[in-house]
């Protein structure tokens, strides 16, 4: 007896609705369940002991990457983290080459090293996309600073000891040491780039630079004189504060207006070069007024009626 049609129907009915379910299922679980950024493959590697970097190991135990009383640290335990925050900032760390094992590292933040007096060394990884404002401030043994080859975020183009990358379509360094040279290619220097080198004692800025991002010298306090490029319209807030050995200043003809702080501390200044036509504006920019002005022939009067240059100890004309 064969079996009724409608009842072939409301089978074939049945295991398509069976299959177009499983179907759906197996979709949902794809689509709520995205692939998870894998770790890459480490070969494991011991990469420091407790003889040869104390400091890293103190910090890989407080931070959970290995046992508390571990005695090593691999490349297996580092290559899962993705991100820095402050773990490093103040500690006894002279060199952390070992930061090459971090395969994984994406993010670099604000204060992740700062104050680490003793770093000598920084390498940055291959993965690294993001490295906030002021990551390695206040770090004055810092001499050497370069990129992973392999990185196409930063780089350390012409072996410039800092760390580069392109910013509004130009190039900008995000970090420096007592040793950066900055290339004639950089258009911006980032806020807290510099911020604390004390060792710093001249930079040399490429004349096409436009911006020098604020408290970006901060704290440089064997700084003992600064060219402002020409191109650079404003003195960003604190950009030289407290640079206690800055003696002279030269501001180019481009400069608008100083802001305020830019050059609080600034105690040895006796001396500012100002060749503009027009006497740029200063919001509070200087602690004390106790300076020779320096103006182009002509402009004496007209600095010394001004509002703000008023108040400082002369103007001369230049020769």
């Amino acid at each position: 007896m064969e079996t009724p049609f409608y009842k072939q129907i409301w089978f074939l009915g049945g295991i398509a609705a069976l299959v177009i379910f499983v179907l759906c299922f197996v979709a949902i679980d794809l689509v709520g369940s995205p692939d998870e950024d894998e770790v890459p493959d480490v070969e494991m590697e011991v990469i420091a002991t407790l003889q040869t970097n104390e400091p890293l190991i103190k910090i890989a135990r407080q931070q959970g990457w290995i046992e508390a009383d571990a005695t090593e640290l691999t490349s297996v335990d580092v290559a899962p983290i993705d991100s820095i925050g402050t773990i490093f900032s103040g500690s006894d760390l002279q060199s952390l080459a070992e930061l090459r094992y971090f395969v994984s590292l994406k993010e670099i933040h604000a204060d992740a090293f700062a104050n680490a007096n003793q770093l000598k060394e920084i390498v940055i990884p291959a993965n690294v996309s993001v490295i906030d404002y002021g990551a390695f401030a206040n770090c004055p043994a810092l001499e050497a600073m370069s990129v992973d080859t392999a990185n196409t975020h930063f780089d350390s183009r012409d072996n410039c000891n800092g760390i580069i990358c392109t910013w509004k379509g130009k190039l900008m360094l995000v970090a420096g040491c007592k040793n950066t040279v900055l290339s004639d290619r950089v258009y911006h220097i980032a806020p807290h780039a510099f911020r604390g080198c004390k060792q710093l004692a001249s930079i040399n800025f490429p004349e096409r630079m436009e911006s020098i991002g604020d408290s970006a010298f901060m704290d440089c306090s064997a700084l003992k004189e600064v060219s402002v490029p020409q191109g650079v319209r404003f003195v960003e807030p604190g950009t030289f504060i407290n640079c206690s050995a800055l003696t002279t200043l030269n501001l180019p003809k481009s400069i608008e207006r100083l802001q305020k702080n830019a050059f609080k501390g600034c105690t040895s200044l006796t001396k500012i070069v100002c060749p503009k036509k027009f006497p740029p504006i200063i919001d509070e920019a200087f602690e004390s007024y106790n300076i020779t002005v320096y103006v182009p022939q002509g402009l004496q009067n007209k600095y010394f009626s001004d509002k703000f240059w008023k108040f400082f100890k002369d103007v001369k004309e230049l020769n």
